[in-house]
């Protein structure tokens, strides 16, 4: 694990000890007077009878002065700082096409971590997440990952085990549990985790709720947030939406979070099989499909908005949704109006558990590249709490992944402190190598139950179908 340690420094030549018989000093003339000779300190340097050969116990005839000490290779070595521990090493770091103020972060910590270790950074910021099929591998010692990558990047077999390198760090144990196991794939640890995020969290309009003879609380459990979507709902005498109660994706994603609250999950421990066509995924689909087709709080492929780049809920056109963090930050930045009315509730209570899917991204490293230490040492430093919330939670609005991230002043006040409070309610995705191609299909199938084309069994047979022959 550990890479050879650089060469060291050249032996001085080693000083002339003095023999038994006494040194004999011919006569000569005295020297010409030299320029004195610069010195590092102005103390003078003792003469020491045990080192110096023109010095001995016997009585001589005074000889020449002895020369004033000049100062050696090693002498300068004394006030130099030590030497780094990877001098001279390039590691190619991929990231996923950042925002400009990530980029400029990452450059500026790039610049200290060369001060510290001699590793110069090269930045690549032209990968590109794919939307289906197979995800290509970073041609990179270090690359940052989106929270599914590690069970198809283990399939080509290109990702570096660092189950040695998180025995021995100190700071490992600070990692939240849920983040440990993401990033954990058939027994091993393949990454180290950056941020958190979910969608599961309740986040709405106090306004509207007062607005609609509603107490200014988020609802608990399924059977509230269906009573109040309907109350929040408000169509014109044409059936137009100018409100709706709720607002939701027609995604697995969404569809996966019910699931959990159901007490089920997409697939069996192993991964070895689908497990939609189920009880907890009948109860799933339908509380999903129930908002657009029964109760009609929302229109059935969901409100839209009617200002360029805001979604709905941030058009003001939306009293509650199911919202990702990013979704929050865009109210921030684009609507403060809505931004300042919002507030955030806690996960729904399903008929089993209350609960959400937890997404993590994180730093893996190349197991097919040369420097390994160099790489473990450079995702340390660019996980570590100061340059990462730099980096990746503070422009982005990310959730803390570790307890030493969870104590910086984004998290003082709401609404983020109560989005960072939810990931403990958060389980691990489920994700098979061949996650690429199963989301998209399983999103299918939601969305034309979601829009009245299939049934709910129909939907659940149908998606598990589709998968067994993906993973088969």
């Amino acid at each position: 694990m550990t890479e050879p340690p650089a060469d060291p420094p050249a032996e001085a030549e080693p000083t002339p000890t003095p023999t038994e018989t006494p040194v004999e000093v011919a006569p000569t003339e005295p020297p010409a007077e030299a320029e004195p000779t610069p010195t590092r300190t102005e103390t003078p340097v003792e003469s020491d009878p045990e080192t110096n050969p023109l010095e001995s116990s016997a009585e001589e005839e005074p000889g020449p002065p002895p020369a004033v000490p000049v100062a050696t290779p090693q002498d300068s070595m004394d006030d130099q700082p030590p030497p780094k521990p990877f001098a001279g090493t390039i590691i190619d770091f991929s990231y996923v096409d950042p925002y400009p103020a990530t980029r400029q972060a990452l450059r500026a910590e790039a610049a200290k971590f060369a001060e510290l270790t001699g590793i110069n950074i090269e930045f690549d910021f032209s990968f590109k997440l794919p939307t289906s099929g197979e995800l290509p591998a970073p041609n990179a010692d270090v690359w940052y990952g989106k929270s599914t990558w590690i069970p198809s990047l283990v399939a080509y077999d290109y990702v570096l085990e660092l189950d040695d390198y998180v025995a021995q760090w100190d700071q490992w144990p600070d990692f939240y549990p849920n983040a440990v196991e993401d990033v954990t794939y058939q027994g091993h640890v393949y990454g180290i985790p950056l941020n958190t995020y979910h969608r599961g969290s309740v986040v709405f309009r106090p306004s509207r709720f007062e607005a609609a003879g509603l107490q200014p609380e988020p609802p608990s459990t399924w059977e509230e947030l269906n009573e109040s979507a309907r109350r929040l709902t408000i169509r014109d005498d044409r059936e137009f939406f100018e409100q709706s109660g709720i607002n939701l994706h027609h995604h697995t994603q969404v569809y996966e979070d019910w699931l959990i609250q159901a007490g089920g999950r997409p697939f069996n421990a192993d991964l070895s099989r689908p497990t939609n066509d189920t009880p907890e995924g009948h109860l799933a689909l339908s509380q999903h499909v129930l908002h657009g087709l029964t109760d009609r709080s929302m229109p059935i492929d969901g409100m839209k908005s009617s200002i360029v780049n805001l979604h709905a809920f941030c058009a003001g056109r939306v009293a509650m949704q199911l919202l990702w963090p990013r979704d929050v930050t865009a109210c921030e930045q684009n609507a403060p109006f809505v931004f300042a009315d919002l507030s955030v509730g806690p996960p729904l209570q399903g008929p089993s558990q209350r609960g959400m899917q937890l997404y993590v991204d994180k730093y893996m490293a190349s197991r097919w590249r040369r420097h390994h230490d160099a790489a473990f040492e450079t995702i340390k430093y660019f996980s570590s709490p100061g340059p990462n919330y730099d980096i990746n939670i503070f422009p982005n609005r990310f959730l803390p992944c570790r307890g030493a991230a969870a104590v910086f002043p984004l998290f003082e006040s709401d609404p983020w402190r109560s989005l960072a409070d939810n990931t403990r309610y958060a389980q691990s995705r489920l994700i098979a190598p061949e996650h690429f191609a199963i989301e998209p299909a399983m999103s299918r199938w939601v969305e034309q139950s979601a829009l009245g084309q299939l049934s709910v069994d129909e939907a659940l047979r149908g998606m598990d179908r589709e998968v067994a022959e993906i993973i088969a």
